[in-house]
Order: structure tokens, then C-alpha cells, then sequence
């Protein structure tokens, strides 16, 4: 969990980055600093008071504090709200119609 649900977000700025056209990745770069400052914080709080800490309650903070921070400043807060991740739901709707027109094709063969 402190890698992979983390590990999404990020991946998933990456695409955010790319959709805005721009050829930097600063958002990706951005989480991918802000979950090693997370981890960095993590390691240091767990040595200072020599007890195990919850990864996540420093990387969550971090990893969405830090890109949101940089959109409020860039100006791209509505458009990384707003951001949807349209690849797969495309697939799925032509999958869904490639699937209706076959089960279609067989109901009339079957009438026949």
C-alpha cells in the first residue's frame, strides 16, 4: 500500500502532464519528489522517536499537497480537478458496441 496506491497518483500525473500538451513533467516530478520527501520523513520520525510510523500519513500529505500546491501556482487547479482519464473508457465503449453488434448479429441469425 505505501507503494502502490502512491505509485498510481503519480503514474497518474504523468498523464495529466501529458495531456496538458506541455513538454515538461512537472507534475510527475513533483510527486515523484514529494513521495521521497514523504518516505524521507517517514524514515526521520521513526528514528527520532524510535517507534514504527504509518508510511502513509506522511506520504498522503505530500504527494497531494505538493502537486496541488505547484497547480495553485501554475494556475491549473480547475483543469487537475476537472482531469479525466478517458483511454480505457473509449476501449470499453467501442468493446460494449463491438459486443451489442454481435449479440445483434446473432439474434437475427437465430430469426432466420
Amino acid at each position: 500500500g505505501d507503494i502502490v496506491i502512491p505509485g498510481i497518483f503519480i503514474a497518474l500525473l504523468l498523464r495529466f502532464d501529458n495531456s496538458l500538451k506541455r513538454n515538461t513533467k512537472t507534475y510527475f516530478y513533483s510527486g515523484f519528489v514529494a513521495y521521497c520527501l514523504g518516505l524521507f520523513t517517514t524514515i526521520f520520525v521513526m528514528h527520532v522517536f524510535k517507534h514504527a510510523q504509518p508510511a502513509l500519513l506522511y506520504l498522503v500529505p505530500a504527494c497531494l499537497g505538493i502537486p496541488i500546491f505547484l497547480a495553485l501556482v501554475k494556475g491549473d487547479v480547475k483543469a487537475m480537478f476537472s482531469y479525466e482519464d478517458h483511454s480505457d473508457a473509449k476501449d470499453d465503449t467501442k468493446d460494449a458496441k463491438d459486443s451489442k453488434d454481435s449479440k445483434a448479429t446473432k439474434e437475427v441469425k437465430k430469426e432466420k
